[in-house]
């Protein structure tokens, strides 16, 4: 009996369906590998696109199979599937850890095995083709051009009597939201879509994924994390950087210069073969020895409390991870090193490149200055 891989999603938002279709679809629709070939089950809407665009083996109209599913009793997506999937004498379907569970429910009462995949659907969709690299670079290209523009207007924007930062043309308060403007709306304006991105001034900078709301105040610590999606390839970027408007304090500077330390160390050991693990304890050591702790104070984490990095690709976050846990980098792999510090009643510091696993070391796709202090 044959075995067979299936999908039943859409391709906006479904990792796995847009690598096996390579392109864009909105509403859920059928892949499934026969014989080591991948077919694409489109209706009469996508089908004549798909011929064209897509890079699937075999291109069918669904209504076909949904005839023969109706026959046999079998409704929805999961009917037209298991019709294709029986014709093709396939009764034992490896499904992402992410399959509906409406539709497994039906494939198995209709008399198939249906199995997650759990370490990932596509492995190979860690290791980066240079064409995909070029998809990143662009991606990483718009988040450093886009954090300039905040850095610009944080440069232009003048501090009130209160301390608070006031807006160069209109002379309002500045409040998170209107940094995350003028970031967000570069970003569309090339044709990226920007998502929750991170404008986050002090106290509120010691949550690592506090968006931020406040006020902008001069002195304090100021971390924007920017990690949009371009949309004609669906690849990520993200970066993040830390800044004062104004002068930084003492305690400030030497929080700013322990995380850039331990950033530079994690880029200086990222290779091919080396273990995520000892990258991430490396910087956890730093930061010790120069006297940042991690641990839990009074009910909230303080120091230095997630991982090192992450794989970045058509997913924000995918494999594989630099963190705790053992996971041994593979050349063309496309991660971020981000270490951060972080302390309620102060704030937090982060610093976050994405670099290109490569044998012997790592290229840098972020390629933006550290500067602390906005005048």
């Amino acid at each position: 009996m044959k075995n067979a891989r299936l999908i039943i999603a859409d391709s906006e938002h479904d990792a796995d369906m847009l690598y096996a279709s390579g392109m864009f679809v909105p509403d859920p629709f059928i892949a499934i590998e026969l014989d080591g070939a991948w077919h694409g089950l489109f209706s009469p809407l996508e089908v004549d696109r798909a011929r064209k665009a897509s890079r699937f083996a075999h291109i069918h109209l669904d209504s076909d199979w949904r005839v023969i599913a109706e026959n046999k009793g079998w409704s929805g997506l999961a009917g037209c599937a298991a019709a294709f999937l029986d014709a093709g004498g396939a009764r034992e379907i490896r499904v992402p850890a992410s399959f509906p569970l409406l539709h497994a429910d039906r494939l198995r009462s209709w008399g198939f095995t249906v199995s997650a995949s759990p370490d990932g659907f596509f492995p190979d969709r860690a290791i980066k083709s240079e064409t995909e690299i070029g998809h990143l670079a662009q991606a990483e290209r718009l988040t450093r051009q886009s954090m300039q523009q905040g850095e610009h207007y944080l440069a232009r924007c003048s501090i009130g009597d209160d301390g608070i930062l006031r807006d160069p043309d209109s002379g309002k308060k500045v409040k998170s939201d209107d940094v995350r403007r003028v970031i967000e709306t570069f970003l569309i304006g090339k044709g990226a879509m920007p998502a929750h991105t991170i404008v986050a001034c002090g106290r509120e900078g010691a949550d690592p994924h506090n968006t931020g709301s406040g006020y902008i105040r001069a002195g304090e610590l100021i971390i924007i994390d920017i990690f949009p999606r371009v949309l004609t390839t669906g690849y990520w970027g993200d970066m993040t950087r830390t800044y004062v408007k104004g002068k930084a304090s003492t305690a400030q500077k030497k929080m700013y210069q322990a995380v850039r330390e331990g950033q530079a160390i994690g880029l200086s050991m990222v290779a091919a073969g080396v273990d995520g693990s000892a990258i991430h304890q490396a910087i956890t050591d730093h930061f010790h020895a120069a006297g940042f702790t991690t641990g839990i104070v009074k009910g909230k984490q303080t120091g230095f409390f997630h991982g090192t990095g992450h794989g970045v690709g058509l997913q924000i976050h995918e494999a594989p991870r630099i963190s705790i846990r053992s996971d041994i980098l593979q050349a063309g792999q496309a991660v971020t090193v981000e270490p951060g510090l972080y302390y309620p009643g102060v704030g937090g510091v982060r610093l976050e490149d994405l670099v290109v696993v490569r044998d012997g070391g790592c290229d840098n796709l972020t390629r933006y200055k550290c500067t602390l202090e906005i005048p």
